[in-house]
């Protein structure tokens, strides 16, 4: 058995997809009636009529009936949740999240939008709406412990990252053309009036602001944001920006969109280590990462298999972490996948690129 799931079954009960109505209302009904409870040493979970369901019970259930998948679902709430502090200003910004997609649900689906709801919400291992602030609240811990794993193992994953995908923060100035081959005189003339800005010492980011005419960066001072080698930008403007160090300025470059100018605002790996997309980005170049910081904390927490070695290569094969076997079902990113929002990136409140004015998709 896994003793670290059962030591932590209070952590991660409710948010563990129940399997049956009737084990879940057994549950719900007994849930407050049985404190401390146990029958040979284990935790009694709930109880159905005079019969009492063990924590060990509880998971031959969940193992049997929803696989692998299920187990590592189960195995990394219960190691996330109780290992990082749960901060106000995480509860602050899930409920932000958690109203946010609730109303996109809403909006999309109408009178349906809550069976929609936790039907994602059940694909994430999560059996109730008023439980989506609890979803969002475990991908911010998820990420803080891939964080603070990232940093004490930097030169383990920090530099080998950096060199391939050359991450970095940049802002640029637009003008739009139809035919940026052969720009008109009133054209040209906008062209000049970004030039004449720059060149007596303006800030960047206030021309971008006046004179920029990619509508989506110029209200953020130009800003484009993090980008590295596979962001989805026209080639002649991800690799000028690839190209930059913080604090150059780019000649103009030519695009499908028009004319652009770029600043590199940040290249140094100090200073986007301030940026939690550093950190997404790191998991994404690394897509065992966060299997392999689950795991290994829950070996911290003494995770026992009680001699069950196939369960344990199947949860590490699951993981990719085992070193004979290929995964054939990797979980990447398993807090991204099937969540209700569809996009971590969105759910965390970062603004999406225009990609038809910021470089736009190669075409």
């Amino acid at each position: 058995m896994l003793q670290t799931i059962k030591k932590y079954w209070f952590v991660c009960l409710v948010g563990v997809l129940l399997i049956g109505a009737s084990i879940y209302f057994a549950y719900d009904q007994n849930k407050g009636k049985l404190p401390g409870k146990t029958v040979g040493g284990e935790d009694v979970v709930f109880s159905i009529g005079d019969e009492d369901i063990t924590a060990g019970e509880f998971y031959d259930t969940l193992f049997n009936e929803m696989g692998v998948a299920g187990v590592y679902q189960f195995m990394e709430k219960a190691v996330v949740d109780p290992s990082i502090e749960t901060t106000e200003e995480m509860k602050t910004q899930a409920k932000t999240y958690a109203d946010s997609i609730t109303a996109q649900y809403q909006s999309t689906y109408g009178d349906e939008y809550k069976d929609m709801l936790l039907t994602a919400l059940n694909g994430v291992g999560y059996s109730k709406l008023s439980e989506l602030t609890d979803y969002f609240i475990h991908i911010q811990k998820t990420q803080q412990m891939i964080k603070d794993y990232i940093n004490n193992h930097a030169d383990e994953y920090i530099p080998a990252y950096v060199e391939a995908k050359k991450p970095r923060i940049v802002s640029h100035i637009l003008i739009k053309m139809d035919d940026p081959a052969n720009p008109t005189e009133e054209e040209t003339n906008r062209v000049n009036a970004v030039k004449d800005a720059l060149a007596s010492g303006r800030d960047f980011g206030e021309v971008a602001q006046e004179l920029s005419e990619d509508s989506g960066s110029a209200v953020q001072n130009g800003s484009i944001g993090y980008m590295d080698a596979d962001t989805q930008l026209v080639s002649p403007f991800l690799e000028t920006a690839l190209a930059m160090n913080e604090g150059d300025v780019s000649e103009w470059i030519q695009t499908t969109y028009g004319w652009h100018i770029i600043q590199c605002d940040v290249s140094d790996v100090e200073s986007l280590k301030e940026y939690d997309e550093f950190y997404d980005a790191l998991a994404t170049y690394y897509p065992n990462l966060q299997p392999k910081v689950v795991w290994e904390k829950a070996q911290e927490m003494d995770l026992d298999f009680k001699g069950n070695e196939t369960l344990q290569n199947k949860l590490l094969i699951y993981m990719g972490l085992n070193e004979t076997s290929q995964p054939e079902d990797q979980p990447e990113n398993t807090d991204n996948a099937d969540n209700p929002d569809g996009n971590q990136d969105n759910a965390e409140g970062q603004p999406q690129d225009n990609q038809d004015e910021q470089g736009g998709n190669e075409e």
